[in-house]
């Protein structure tokens, strides 16, 4: 009796430092992958994907109304501290943007917000009182992330001349044509948010962190430039054609094997790059990536449970 109650002591210490280990493990393994860039990669791409699917018309229209600012200086570095904290405050989204030739999809908010939080969440826009496919110069920026997500505008300096931008207010969708695409922007060069007499303009600004030998380490931007070309109803249908839906990996959806089809927005056939074939972590998402690690720490620990527990036959010599 005495050794039978030993050995059920035995197991339930074997029990309890599994249940600690496998908890200390699964906590540090969290803490290493949040604190590195591609976690707080995925980490940014959850929170856009979040924040796309509450866009509706009327929280569009809402949204515009909520109090924001516009000062750039305020503004901080990606690292999951910041994460962290700007997900203590909501950020009112007033439409989406998307350049499906290289995979961005990004819901699109109005300044950097009342707590300096909607750059941890998609894009922003950076000059106030310019309207959506309006006779000005509509800037929005992003932060570049890394290659892992991707997230943000991690793929702007794959863009090329020719290549269609969209954006929408959930009313319309507007359509800008890539004219320019630069790398060694200065931060100092504000010109670039300038308008242009009597044009409809886009200008999209990220850092050109995707070669800090060359450009350094936030020392420059790399800008896209585009030119209005035109606007469509934002049906169900147009949305999805645009890849403006809150779907996640949009662009693994849809597959273009030609590369000569109508602009819907000038009605005539034109010659397009085929949109950007992701890699498949680009595809996974941030719950998705939790979700298994959680279930492959629950079966190693259920293994060692049912090898601490379950009775073995004793080999006979």
């Amino acid at each position: 009796m005495k050794k039978k109650s030993n050995t059920i002591k035995h197991k339930v210490v074997e029990t309890l430092k599994t249940i600690i280990l496998a908890t200390m493990f699964y906590v540090g393994a969290a803490l290493l992958f949040l604190g590195s860039g591609i976690g707080r990669s995925y980490m940014v791409k959850q929170n856009a994907q979040v924040a796309s699917k509450t866009i509706t018309v009327r929280t569009a229209d809402k949204n515009k109304k909520v109090k924001t600012t516009y000062d750039a200086k305020k503004t901080k570095s990606i690292d999951a501290q910041e994460i962290w904290r700007a997900k203590q405050y909501p950020a009112y989204a007033i439409g989406r943007m998307s350049v499906p030739v290289v995979n961005i999809h990004n819901p699109l908010f109005a300044g950097f917000g009342g707590h300096n939080q909607n750059l941890s969440y998609g894009v922003v826009t950076v000059v106030p009182g310019r309207t959506m496919g309006g006779i000005n110069n509509y800037v929005l920026a992003g932060h570049y992330m890394g290659s892992a997500g991707p997230a943000i505008l991690d793929n702007l300096h794959y863009m090329k001349a020719g290549d269609p931008i969209y954006v929408t207010d959930m009313h319309k969708i507007y359509a800008y044509q890539t004219k320019s695409v630069s790398y060694s922007i200065k931060p100092t060069q504000i010109e670039v948010e300038n308008n242009q007499k009597g044009k409809g303009t886009i200008t999209l600004i990220t850092c050109s962190d995707f070669n800090i030998s060359r450009y350094g380490y936030g020392q420059h931007r790399t800008v896209v430039q585009g030119d209005l070309i035109g606007s469509l109803p934002a049906t169900k249908s147009n949305l999805e054609k645009t890849e403006l839906t809150d779907k996640a990996n949009q662009s693994s959806i849809k597959m273009v094997k030609h590369t000569k089809v109508l602009n819907p927005f000038t009605k005539k056939m034109v010659t397009v790059r085929k949109p950007a074939q992701t890699k498949i972590y680009q595809n996974v998402t941030y719950n998705q990536i939790k979700a298994v690690f959680s279930v492959i720490v629950a079966v190693i620990v259920l293994i060692r449970l049912l090898f601490i527990w379950i009775p073995r036959k004793n080999k006979i010599a």
